[in-house]
């Protein structure tokens, strides 16, 4: 077919570009979990220094040390008697000289206060060896060992209690000693004519019950 001049010539359409094949976004990887920091190790609590034992050395025995006496019967009596004084001494206070004992006696109520004077007199003069307290709070005497005490208790007469250890020295044949326990015997005074008359029977006794002390 003749194509007229002047005329424009159809246009072909251009051809469709063929669009590129969209690619795929790339799938994120997820990100890698990052691994917790490993936590500081404090350090130890250090153990204080164990404490060293410090061994005591014993001490090596001296040379021609003297050796420890050997226990006997008598030794052990001796040592049960001076345990026997000192609980004794703690247990009753006492209170030494003839001050305090004349202090008691005038400030004492007895209805036989005069024959206790007397008795009290008689005594300490039968030995100087003997001296006076207060013990068992009553005026007493001793030497060595406790010869005996007032009882102050007793209203009905003067009461003296005398103390014979194991029994020794207590034999009287004047009736001047009362009682039959093992190792003491009571002296009762009824009057100042009583004192009188027993003071021979109880002179001699104090002094056999001092002379005992002194072997």
């Amino acid at each position: 077919m003749a194509v007229r001049k002047g005329t424009r010539k159809a246009r072909k359409p251009a051809p469709k570009r063929k669009q590129a094949p969209r690619k795929k976004a790339a799938k994120k990887k997820p990100s890698a979990k990052k691994k917790p920091s490993a936590k500081r190790k404090l350090p130890a609590k250090q153990k204080p220094p164990a404490k060293q034992k410090t061994v005591a050395k014993k001490a090596s025995p001296k040379k021609d040390a003297p050796a420890p006496p050997k226990a006997t019967p008598a030794r052990d009596a001796r040592k049960a008697l001076e345990l026997k004084k000192t609980i004794s001494r703690t247990l009753h206070p006492l209170e030494h000289g003839k001050d305090v004992v004349d202090a008691y006696m005038r400030d004492v109520d007895h209805p036989f206060k005069a024959e206790i004077e007397a008795v009290r007199g008689i005594i300490l003069g039968a030995s100087n060896k003997l001296a006076e307290r207060i013990k068992w709070n009553a005026p007493s005497f001793y030497y060595k060992e406790d010869l005996g005490a007032f009882n102050p208790r007793a209203t009905e007469y003067a009461h003296l209690i005398l103390l014979f250890p194991d029994g020794a020295g207590m034999d009287d044949s004047s009736g001047l000693l009362e009682g039959n326990h093992k190792d003491r015997r009571e002296a009762k005074f009824h009057s100042l004519d009583d004192v009188k008359a027993k003071k021979p029977a109880l002179e001699k006794l104090v002094k056999q019950w001092v002379a005992l002390r002194d072997r």
